[in-house]
């Protein structure tokens, strides 16, 4: 029992329970509400698809009655002409076939419902017929043509009902009747139906005019359906899974016996919902096999190195760490990591380790940094310099020789981790290039842009010098001139302004190795064996400063040659602006 209760008391078996239930509620509610979702959408998919049909269907039936008024119009204003017509001179026939032309004319330019309006008298050879602006030349010529054929009304069931024709390739609706032995009818293009739907090839939604035999008379776009052949099966109202690729929703045209049909592709209809449904399968069996992973993950991660503190604590309370904390109903790990642990924060907080460890550190640097500064082969080199110089007679390149070397041991020698504005900085750095230009002329080129109002920033002594030198040391060569780009600016972070430094040169650039140790914060095994000291203590420096481990960046330029970003806080310097570098 004392057992039982111990475990009902552990971290452990607490989070194990938790996580389990929420889990199992988790899965349920996704699965549930995915479930939903897909009815949902799919039933406003059919509402609406039914509400547009039924607009649209409105539109054309609306065609077909218009058309249909007119040629009774036509017919009425006809009739006594049309019994007559026999017996009338060449002359009267004449200017009643021009008056019946006139109102064919009217009747076309007065609506939209139709493409075409014809009065046809087989045993006299006469046909009259107005086409709208939809029908184009060529079409109309082969519509002529197919009224004149002797088989374009053979059918006797055909009076007084719309027919679908299929003339050239183009299909039309052709509504007719007798009139004594006159002919009058209309002529409806199916394309012409659809007019009113605009056509965006990227629709997702197609409308299709079908007859009833699902033969394609007229659709809305191109893009679907590529491979029917011009042949749909429509012929129940809802099909939810047509070719496995496409919903169809369907309605009757009485008018022709046909189908009118709004197809939508089913990814379109549940965009997103695949992928979701696999990820909440795959998020179940995942869940029900990671719970004990997880529990083993919180046993490693969370209850050994509780017991092993717990341990440590109990060594140092056999010092002078005699605090206790007694926390009720708290997990027997915390709290017996609670009673060692606060024992131990009173001493830790007075004794300042953060405090002492970072003095220990910025020592460390500052060693590191003197240890830097002194270069020994710089100042035999300019020694040398200067011995050829006296051979060659030129003793006004000594005397500035001189000058420039004095005052680089004049900066140098202010020492220690000195914050110093950027125009004293750039000031140095010009005097270093200055040097350089005397012992390697015609083989330097430099330029310095300084954002206005940056002089006055503090940062580090050397921080530019450094990488400035490395410019001469790795990229200087005889057979080209060393290109050396400074450039300064201000930026704006979350935290607050910050100075930009960029520092270029056209050599060879840096290794990848070192450009993924610098920018990886690596650095401890390069300081110890003085790889790179001079970036590293850099970055250490800018870290002791600053706080911050992502202050220095180093990259390659293209074609070539080596980048450098510094980036420290805005902090200027409280004296009169400097106006320039000098």
């Amino acid at each position: 029992m004392g057992y039982t209760k111990r475990i009902g008391k552990s971290l452990i078996y607490r989070i194990t329970v938790s996580l389990t239930f929420i889990i199992a509620i988790l899965v349920t509610v996704l699965i549930l509400s995915n479930v939903y979702s897909l009815e949902v959408i799919k039933t406003n998919m059919i509402n609406a698809c039914q509400s547009q049909l039924s607009i649209y269907l409105s539109s054309i039936q609306g065609n077909f009655t218009e058309a249909s008024r007119d040629l009774n119009e036509i017919s009425v204003k006809f009739i006594e002409n049309a019994i007559n017509y026999g017996n009338e001179s060449e002359l009267n026939r004449y200017f009643l076939a021009t008056e019946l032309r006139d109102v064919l004319t009217t009747k076309i330019m007065t609506g939209d419902s139709k493409d075409g309006l014809f009065v046809l008298k087989p045993s006299d050879d006469l046909l009259l017929v107005q086409f709208s602006n939809r029908i184009y030349a060529n079409e109309r010529t082969q519509l002529t043509d197919y009224l004149n054929s002797e088989n374009a009304f053979s059918d006797s069931n055909t009076n007084g009902r719309w027919i679908i024709k299929r003339i050239h390739g183009r299909i039309y609706l052709v509504k007719s009747f007798v009139v004594y032995d006159f002919l009058i009818g209309a002529v409806i293009k199916a394309d012409s139906l659809l007019s009113f739907i605009a056509k965006d090839p990227y629709s997702e939604t197609m409308y299709v005019l079908t007859n009833n035999s699902g033969e394609i008379l007229s659709r809305s776009v191109s893009s679907f359906l590529q491979d029917e052949e011009g042949f749909i099966s429509n012929d129940k109202n809802i099909i939810e899974n047509y070719k496995n690729k496409y919903f169809i929703v369907s309605t009757d045209v009485p008018e022709i016996n046909g189908r009118f049909s709004c197809i939508i592709e089913r990814k379109n209809v549940f965009s997103g919902l695949n992928l979701i449904q696999w990820v909440i399968i795959f998020l179940g069996i995942i869940s029900v096999f990671a719970i004990p992973f997880v529990v083993f993950y919180l046993f490693e991660s969370i209850v050994k190195p509780v017991q092993q503190l717990i341990i440590a604590a109990r060594e140092v309370e056999k010092g002078n760490w005699d605090y206790n904390v007694t926390v009720k109903k708290a997990p027997i790990e915390f709290a017996k990591l609670n009673e060692s642990f606060s024992s131990m924060v009173r001493e830790i907080k007075t004794l300042k380790i953060d405090s002492y460890e970072e003095k220990i550190e910025r020592q460390k640097a500052e060693l590191k940094y003197l240890q830097m500064q002194i270069r020994p082969h710089f100042f035999l080199n300019i020694l040398t310099t200067i011995s050829s110089l006296t051979y060659q007679g030129r003793d006004a390149e000594i005397r500035q020789l001189i000058e420039y070397l004095s005052r680089h041991l004049r900066y140098m020698f202010r020492g220690g981790l000195a914050l110093v504005p950027l125009v004293e900085e750039i000031e140095h750095v010009k005097n270093y290039i200055r040097l350089q230009e005397i012992k390697f002329p015609n083989n330097i080129f430099h330029m310095i842009e300084i954002e206005p109002g940056t002089y006055e920033c503090l940062l580090p002594q050397f921080i530019i010098r450094t990488f400035v030198e490395n410019c001469f040391k790795h990229a200087l060569s005889v057979d080209k001139i060393l290109s050396i780009l400074i450039k300064t600016e201000i930026i704006s972070e979350s935290e607050g302004k910050y100075l930009r430094i960029i520092i270029e040169d056209n050599g060879d650039g840096f290794p990848k190795d070192i450009i993924e140790t610098i920018n990886n914060n690596s650095l401890e095994d390069e300081i110890e064996n003085g790889t790179k000291i001079g970036i590293v203590n850099i970055k250490k420096t800018l870290f002791l400063l600053y706080k911050k481990s992502d202050l220095l960046r180093i990259s390659n330029c293209e074609p070539s040659g080596a980048r450098v970003e510094i980036s420290v806080p805005f902090e200027r310097k409280e004296s009169d602006a400097l106006s320039s570098c000098g």
